[in-house]
């Protein structure tokens, strides 16, 4: 009998170099803070404007910015909180996320979970000298990361 041959693939590079480098802790977090408050005034604008039964209606347009907010194509890609900070999600190869529903649903879907954002904020913080550096579960789950976004210069005439 002949021993039993198993083929290994290459590993590949997980993080692209043309990605760009990866976002610094205090941006994330602050844009993290940003984007909650944007939450929260999406919430209390359809509150105030459509009282009563609404409600509920508010918390799925919360929850449905929450987990898109990284590939809107109206924002670019970025979230307003990740442009406030000038960073934003790409995915290792270095793609952009602009109308990814499903790698955005995957990374940010846990967030929608009542005290979850807590827990990813605190692996976010833990990891911040380890090899997992800038990675969240949900950057895991997705194969994303967060970078600084280039600059855009003005056209020079």
């Amino acid at each position: 009998m002949e021993p039993l041959k198993v083929q290994t693939k290459e590993p590949e590079s997980e993080d692209s170099e043309e990605a760009g480098e990866l976002a610094p802790l205090n941006s994330r977090l602050l844009g993290g803070i940003i984007d909650s408050l944007v939450g929260l005034g999406l919430y209390y604008s359809v509150v105030w404007l459509l009282p009563g039964m609404f409600e509920r209606f508010a918390w799925v347009l919360v929850a449905a910015y929450w987990i898109t907010r990284d590939s809107l194509p109206f924002l670019k890609g970025q979230s307003i909180g990740k442009m406030a900070m000038k960073t934003k999600v790409v995915k290792l190869d270095g793609s952009e996320m602009i109308g990814d529903w499903q790698t955005a649903i995957v990374r940010n879907v846990g967030l929608i979970i009542p005290f979850f954002g807590l827990v990813e904020a605190i692996i976010l913080i833990t990891r911040d000298n380890k090899p997992e550096k800038g990675k969240r579960l949900g950057d895991e789950w997705a194969k994303t990361k967060v970078v600084n976004a280039p600059t855009e210069s003005p056209d020079q005439d």
